[in-house]
């Protein structure tokens, strides 16, 4: 794509000047006098660069730099003058000014000065296009994830939306139990059947009833109507039971009758239904517990415990979140109305130094927060809860570095695991190929690549043998 700049100057000498150096360097050019024609050129080509002149007529550079960054939030700008002023420098710089020239200046210095911009530009623009693959690349079914453990959920949701058995979907609050839910359902052969869904903890014990087996007219004051319950409405379909813990032992039996028979009976009638969903059970509490303290009944617990999924939280995924950040950025529309594209390195590291103990949707309220009170492209400040408690940046092992190439970031990465894993194992490499899920030959080869020999490991981390070397 070819590079385009805009000069906006009122002195035609001037603009001559800039059109003839550019030019020469191979660049399209485009000049305007004053910031009505800039404007109007901003509107008809797509550019890499705007040169604005401080005073012009009209209104000033740093007011057309202002409607610039408000519209144009991907254009840089340098601002040129002849003016000396440390003052209006400043104030350009804060209204999204990158870089501040005075005149008269020498062709090298503003040769100098466009270069590192438009680098800039195209390093950043590089980056963005990396992250974007990279969160296609680590997404499922609405879910994005780098973690080990999640990608292994998602060979299991893979496996599970071709069959119909029932799955407990265990996980701390906030961890996206629904959205695992949901896509093992819209994955599968019942994707053109209805996702009913019902949080058991929102009802009593009476209403739960009506709301799952439905009515008759006339079984109960105000029952003016039949009405069909959710476990009919979810034939053909998936039924999503969530806070299932909170469902009394008189319901949990008439739950089980349900689920072995296929049948449903409304209140009020005598007639029973086939019905033919799938069952898919979600919970934030250790289940094994009530039935030991007698709070749900075992046959219960073991007709819903057939396939397990637990959800790690997000803790527990701290590399996750940059791919979440993204992810939320580009779903939220308020964020898209004002042009909010990314969060400042600054915000991405408070953000991956927070414990979240309301995970993903913690997050989500911390990120909506943030859109809120942000003017520019860039969400530069996280209002992070105070009740959460910070973890020390230092022991998540690695700096997060998100200026680097995305080459370079794999490669630190690569290494900081690798130092993890050898160390965990006490540099066993059949051990640490095991738990890295790579044959030795290929541990051998990236250990020799980023200079780790298992020497530096032993006596360090757990005891372990190695049965045999690979070279």
């Amino acid at each position: 794509m070819d590079t385009r700049i805009l000069i906006v100057d009122d002195d035609p000498l001037i603009c001559r000047q800039l059109e003839d150096l550019y030019t020469s360097q191979q660049y399209l050019v485009s000049s305007a006098g004053n910031a009505s024609e800039a404007l109007r050129l901003l509107g008809e080509y797509d550019f890499s660069l705007a040169v604005v002149d401080l005073r012009i007529p009209g209104t000033d550079g740093i007011g057309l730099t202002r409607e610039i960054r408000e519209h144009w939030p991907d254009l840089d700008v340098i601002m040129i003058t002849g003016y000396a002023s440390i003052k209006g420098a400043v104030e350009a710089i804060k209204q999204g000014a990158s870089d501040y020239i005075t005149k008269p200046f020498q062709k090298e210095e503003i040769l100098l000065a466009t270069e590192k911009v438009l680098e800039k530009r195209r390093l950043l623009d590089e980056i963005n296009y990396l992250r974007n693959q990279l969160s296609n690349r680590y997404s499922f079914a609405n879910i994005v994830s780098r973690n080990r453990v999640m990608h292994d959920i998602f060979e299991t949701i893979e496996v599970l939306a071709q069959n119909d058995a029932t799955v407990l979907i265990t996980g701390e609050s906030g961890t996206g139990k629904e959205l695992v839910a949901r896509a093992i359902h819209y994955q599968g052969k019942r994707k053109s059947g209805r996702f009913v869904a019902i949080n058991c903890a929102a009802f009593p014990d009476t209403l739960l009833e009506s709301e799952l087996f439905g009515y008759e007219r006339g079984a109960f004051t105000g029952a003016v109507h039949d009405r069909v319950g959710k476990i009919e409405l979810s034939t053909g379909g998936t039924l999503f039971l969530d806070e299932i813990e909170s469902i009394t032992l008189n319901m949990q039996l008439k739950l089980l009758r349900v689920l072995e028979e296929r049948e449903v009976e409304r209140l009020g009638g005598n007639r029973k239904v086939k019905v033919n969903m799938r069952v898919i059970a979600a919970t934030n509490v250790e289940l094994t517990e009530l039935v030991a303290d007698g709070r749900m009944r075992e046959d219960f617990f073991y007709r819903i415990n057939v396939v397990p999924v637990k959800i790690p939280p997000l803790r527990d995924r701290i590399e996750d979140i940059p791919l979440l950040v993204c992810e939320f950025l580009r779903n939220s529309e308020m964020a898209r109305e004002r042009g909010i594209t990314r969060v400042s390195n600054k915000a991405l590291s408070e953000l991956m130094g927070f414990s979240w103990p309301g995970n993903v949707r913690e997050l989500g309220n911390v990120l909506e927060r943030a859109i809120l009170r942000t003017t520019g492209p860039v969400i530069r400040e996280v209002d992070l809860p105070g009740a959460g408690k910070r973890k020390d940046l230092e022991s998540l092992r690695r700096t997060y570095d998100y200026e680097v190439p995305l080459k370079e970031y794999l490669r630190r990465a690569e290494k900081d695991y690798l130092n993890h894993v050898l160390r965990k194992n006490r540099g066993s490499i059949n051990l640490s190929a095991k738990h890295a899920l790579v044959d030795a030959a290929t541990l051998h080869r990236k250990m020799k690549l980023h200079g780790l020999a298992r020497e530096d490991f032993r006596g360090r981390g757990r005891s372990e043998p190695d049965q045999a070397l690979v070279g």
